[in-house]
């Protein structure tokens, strides 16, 4: 357990500054009022790195904002070892791509744009 004492505190290294972090509290807010209707919809994110993501909203928090996606774990990848057998090997016939849905929690700060699908 972390006790914070005033003694033993180092020199600041970063420290937002006050119109920075009201703006980003802000946005946040903003966040929560606009995708709060939308829970359960289909939707595309885009975040500031340019990645997009499409999957439904599945829920918010203080932080995050919470995707519900598909994952396709299709075994046959641009470099495919035709001679790997898996150990122990499976039974004939290789069982085919894997799919399912999981949960991607995306940074409220870093999303540039949401629109539905």
């Amino acid at each position: 357990m972390s006790i914070y004492t005033p003694e033993v505190r180092g020199p600041v290294i970063y420290q937002a500054d006050p119109a920075v972090a009201q703006h980003y509290h802000g946005v946040r807010n903003t966040l929560h009022h606009t995708c709060k209707p939308y829970l359960n919809h289909k939707v595309k994110v885009e975040t500031h790195d340019g990645i997009a993501h499409e999957g439904v909203l599945a829920g918010m928090d203080g932080k995050n904002l919470y995707l519900l996606i598909t994952v396709n774990t299709d075994p046959v990848r641009g470099f495919y070892n035709p001679y790997y057998k898996p150990y122990p090997y499976p039974p004939y016939p290789y069982p085919g791509p894997v799919s399912g849905n999981a949960i991607l929690p995306l940074v409220l700060y870093e999303l540039l744009a949401i629109s539905l699908l």
